[in-house]
């Protein structure tokens, strides 16, 4: 196993333990909606900047399972639902607009910067027609989607007595 799959596996170890930490016991039930919603949005999206070649993954975790589909795995069906569930779970209401846009741009942010990072020092992602930039406003367009149908979904929830 090659140094970009050993980072891989560690940062996915460092994301499971993360979710068990610092997700409330009361919020599990949140975080499985926020998590599985924003795959329904990153597979299709990335899915379609890989089959047009705008960018590609070399280095995959579970190679053979990602045979037919060069997405990554890692990324949008494991780091990025997991940036999202912070992201909403920690969401403080009661903000202005600005201060929330903000917000939105920090955790883009964030995730831009790595990927970044990673598109520069190592074989993980590589850009062929797709710019950093781009990166920035699909995350932000996929945190506010997801973040608004959790509140819409978050309405109809029925209050569970954790013991």
């Amino acid at each position: 196993m090659n140094l970009e799959r050993w980072f891989l596996t560690g940062f996915s170890l460092l994301c499971i333990f993360a979710l068990i930490k610092l997700v409330p016991k009361g919020k599990s039930r949140d975080a499985w909606v926020l998590f599985l919603f924003l795959q329904v949005i990153t597979w299709p999206a990335g899915l379609f900047a890989v089959e047009k070649g705008w960018i590609e993954y070399p280095t995959q975790l579970l190679p053979q399972a990602n045979m037919y589909n060069k997405t990554s795995f890692s990324f949008e069906f494991f780091l990025f639902p997991t940036v999202a569930i912070f992201f909403s779970l920690y969401y403080p209401y009661n903000i202005k607009r600005f201060t929330a846009f903000l917000y939105y741009l920090c955790f883009s942010g964030f995730f831009t910067l790595f990927e970044v990072v990673l598109e520069k020092y190592t074989t993980l992602v590589e850009y062929d027609e797709w710019k950093w930039y781009w990166t920035l406003v699909t995350v932000i367009i996929s945190l506010f989607i997801n973040h608004k149908y959790y509140l819409w979904f978050r309405k109809r929830l029925i209050k569970v007595d954790y013991k």
